[in-house]
């Protein structure tokens, strides 16, 4: 089985001139992980949760993701909802294209990848990934986790 047999035609994309605020939305309306991001048909990033979340973080927990990997209380840091609204409310007005990974990693599958692969990734990243023509880079559709554990399901 290829993903070509299970892949979301079609999704919900963003541009790269998107809002955060526009991508906040569309996380929560269309209950997806993640976003795939597209200029002239062609795929150029995944903007999603664990970005979003990422930019609501304080600087000081950011900074743990770039080698203080095995930090895991928290306790000194003491933000409010508030205080993490009010981050919110100014990176809303930023454009997706300055948040973007854009890397190999975000594009992983093609449609004649395998459902393992699919797995594999899946089990790895754990967000939706985006399907891509090999030969074109565009933008073939999107598999969820969900996608996979339904066709697991599937009898």
């Amino acid at each position: 089985m290829s993903m070509s047999e299970i892949l979301r035609r079609e999704p919900v994309t963003l541009s790269p001139s998107d809002s955060v605020s526009r991508a906040a939305e569309l996380l929560v309306e269309e209950h997806v992980l993640a976003l795939p991001v597209v200029e002239d048909g062609k795929l150029v990033g995944v903007f999603g949760l664990h970005e979003l979340v990422e930019l609501l973080m304080p600087r000081a927990v950011r900074l743990m993701n770039q080698g203080l990997e095995g930090l895991t209380d928290l306790d000194f840091v003491a933000d409010t909802l508030d205080e993490v609204r009010e981050r919110m409310g100014h990176v809303c007005e930023t454009e997706v294209g300055e948040h973007l990974e854009r890397g190999s990693e975000r594009t992983p599958l093609d449609p004649d990848s395998s459902f393992t692969e699919a797995l594999f990734l899946v089990y790895k990243l754990g967000r939706d990934l985006p399907v891509v023509e090999k030969k074109t880079g565009r933008l073939a559709g999107m598999v969820s986790p969900w996608d996979v554990l339904e066709r697991i399901r599937r009898r």
